[in-house]
């Protein structure tokens, strides 16, 4: 993992501009590759969220982001990552990174998430991560213009501590 930056763009709009990629997300497709710098500018460089861009190791490839907004003493996370690459393990592997950090750097008391409740592969990810799914909620989406279910997902620091982790 790492900072974000500008020069991402076109990396973050291949995958930002696929409508089956962000279907889950609550942010509409990138149009084009200046309206990506401008979200990079405004969410990732100006943003006070803890986020990080993921690169796979071995192409060195920029392949989506992970970020924690920080709400009190808990945060909540969320991620998207290049339909290209989905399924090979690269969540999973950067939530438990980004779940560390915000217990033991951070020292946060409670993570959460949530997703579309069809976005059933996003549920295995927080499972794996020792997260417990806490109900469903409904989630006004704008670019929808409807309310989502919404499965809700927590993690506190003793449980995180008492190794409620894979």
């Amino acid at each position: 993992m790492r900072k974000v930056e500008i020069t991402d763009a076109e990396a973050m709009f291949e995958y930002g501009s696929d409508p089956e990629t962000v279907r889950f997300i609550t942010i509409p497709p990138y149009e084009d590759i200046e309206a990506t710098k401008a979200g990079i500018a405004d969410f990732f460089v100006r943003n006070r969220l803890v986020s990080w861009g993921i690169v796979e190791k071995k192409s060195n490839q920029f392949i989506g982001t992970i970020d924690l907004r920080l709400e009190g003493d808990g945060g909540a996370f969320g991620w998207i990552i290049n339909r290209k690459f989905w399924g090979r393990g690269y969540v999973p592997e950067v939530a438990k990174c980004l779940l560390e950090f915000g217990f033991n750097e951070l020292e946060l008391n409670l993570i959460w998430a949530e997703h579309f409740s069809e976005n059933k592969k996003s549920g295995r990810v927080m499972e794996k991560i020792g997260m417990t799914n806490m109900g469903q909620i409904f989630v006004y989406v704008n670019k929808l213009d409807r309310s989502v279910r919404c499965d809700y997902w927590a993690v506190t620091k003793s449980e995180y501590e008492k190794g409620n982790r894979p």
